[in-house]
């Protein structure tokens, strides 16, 4: 008999080892793949740079759970079966979606849906694993700091884009409102406040959209570190949002009395350090609200039965249950990164194009890209030019991006609804797509009327992918079909280049399409140049 103890007393270590490392492998991957697609986002949009807080916030909510005087009911108690074949269910479907989402989110990087999905599969699949080794009550423990999490997702379009136009022209309308009481004439237009001294524009730092979700992100944190009931963290969340917006208002305040009495180009010494302020002096604030509503709390009785230290899974059932899942994220993994490579060695030469400005012309000019433009949009080649013919005003902005996991995701960010809307312009869509042939090139345009000027403005706009072989994905309404295309296809993070060209003139629609295809057929010169397979 001590001979089979001693046998087994190495597989029953090794099991054990085992069952600890494996679940912390495989949730450790799954948390990677997620914070390496977020990080895109962290990193090229300042409203989510706060996202590069949150792991290490998720980090301590956890380590603070981990009391020895708070104990876990770690014997899956009160657990029935009905229960665990709902959540065996949600995992088994939560595995098999993760596979469509990767598939999808290498080609679609920027999609604010894949993102989500994404984080609610690993996010659900930790969750569903900790109910499993921990129990219920260790599920209910540890639910919050790992939902947490989610404050760290961009928001979805339909959610952030209205939010952020609500936001800034409320913003706009009372600083007017405010700098009247001080004896400061201004005047708003859209998302623009004229001063005697020029036009002060509300970027989307200056609309409070940044601060909103930080503040939403501390309220959360702060009701959880103090352990507020609901009630009390409505509360605090409700805090955030008014100093978040009453804060912003001030800053934005003195931006404006900058400019009225210093000049616009005076904005540039205070834009960052007011930021900077009226963020800490939110987070104090903030942090102040949260002592207050933890000092009025009812103290919660804490769980005592057994410390997460005592606990040991069952090693060979968690084992036999967790192989599979590791298993088949392996084969996800590897499958996706072989579609794509299978493609990429497939792939024809990418045409690419480039611009021969009309330098001999006598009006020609160029106009200095602002060093925030090349800060948010980051591209690899940029040029804004003007030039006057035939009774036309043309203005063109013409930007390149290196292939690369981002390019898709900053072109994007360079839109006529995004820079000119943020100008004060409106917009009105007269086209969702036109196609122009020129030198060889089927190009896709969208086109625009400003609306509200003397004489009329038509703007029309242009996203080529270098290595598409169908365009007009980047100019269309982004359905599902555009986005499925370049997955079936095969292609991702390709190079992107954008065309803006507005013409100003007594002009119509039509007339203004002739003209431009007159123009592009002597300022575009397209041939094919082979790049790397793949782009990376």
């Amino acid at each position: 008999m001590s001979e089979i103890r001693h046998r087994d007393k190495p597989f029953f270590q090794i099991t054990r080892r085992a069952a600890t490392l494996l679940p912390a492998l495989f949730l450790g991957f799954l948390w990677a793949v997620l914070i390496n697609h977020l990080r895109v986002e962290w990193r090229l949009n300042p409203q989510y740079g706060y996202g590069w807080a949150v792991p290490f916030l998720c980090a301590f909510l956890i380590w603070k759970k981990f009391n020895p005087a708070a104990r876990l009911d770690c014997s899956h108690e009160g657990k029935g079966p009905p229960a665990s074949r709902l959540y065996s269910l949600l995992i088994v479907i939560l595995a098999l979606l993760y596979a469509p989402t990767r598939l999808i989110e290498a080609a679609n990087p920027e999609w604010r849906l894949v993102s989500w999905a994404l984080a609610i599969e690993v996010v659900g699949l930790t969750l569903l694993l900790l109910y499993f080794v921990l129990g219920a009550r260790g599920l209910k423990r540890f639910a919050f700091p790992i939902g947490y999490f989610l404050v760290a997702v961009p928001w979805p379009t339909i959610v952030e884009g209205p939010l952020i136009q609500g936001l800034t022209r409320a913003d706009a309308g009372a600083t007017v409102e405010l700098l009247g009481w001080l004896g400061i004439p201004a005047l708003p237009h859209g998302n623009v406040i004229e001063v005697a001294t020029g036009e002060v524009g509300i970027d989307e730092a200056c609309s409070g959209i940044r601060s909103f979700q930080a503040t939403l992100m501390l309220s959360l944190f702060f009701g959880e570190l103090y352990q507020l009931d609901f009630a009390r963290r409505l509360g605090l969340i409700l805090g955030g949002f008014a100093m978040s917006f009453i804060f912003n208002l001030a800053r934005m305040s003195v931006l404006v009395w900058v400019a009225a009495h210093h000049g616009v180009t005076a904005i540039a010494q205070w834009h960052d350090p007011t930021g900077v302020t009226i963020l800490l002096a939110c987070f104090f604030a903030l942090w102040g609200l949260g002592i207050f509503f933890a000092r009025k709390k009812v103290p919660i009785q804490q769980e005592i039965e057994t410390s997460p230290a005592d606990f040991i899974p069952p090693q060979r059932k968690l084992i036999g249950f967790l192989l599979p899942l590791v298993v088949w994220v392996l084969v996800v993994e590897i499958s996706v990164a072989g579609w794509y490579r299978w493609h990429e060695l497939r792939l024809p030469p990418a045409t690419q194009w480039t611009m021969a400005w009309p330098t001999n012309n006598p009006t020609f000019k160029t106009a200095v890209l602002p060093d925030r433009t090349r800060l948010i949009l980051r591209y690899d080649e940029g040029r804004s030019v003007a030039w006057a013919a035939d009774g036309v005003d043309w203005q063109a902005v013409f930007l390149r991006w290196n292939p690369g996991r981002t390019a898709l995701h900053l072109a994007q960010n360079h839109t006529p609804e995004v820079c000119l809307t943020a100008a004060g312009h409106n917009l009105t869509t007269m086209s969702e797509r036109v196609w122009f042939e020129v030198n060889g090139l089927h190009l896709p345009f969208i086109v625009y009327a400003v609306a509200n000027t003397p004489t009329p403005v038509f703007v029309f706009y242009c996203l080529w992918d270098d290595r598409t072989r169908a365009q007009g994905r980047g100019t269309l309404s982004l359905n599902y079909g555009n986005r499925l295309a370049p997955v079936f296809a095969g292609l991702r993070n390709p190079g992107q280049r954008s065309l803006e060209i507005a013409l100003t003139g007594n002009l119509t629609e039509s007339q203004a399409e002739a003209v431009l295809q007159n123009q592009l057929e002597q300022i575009i010169q397209g041939e094919p140049v082979t790049l790397p397979a793949g782009g990376l």
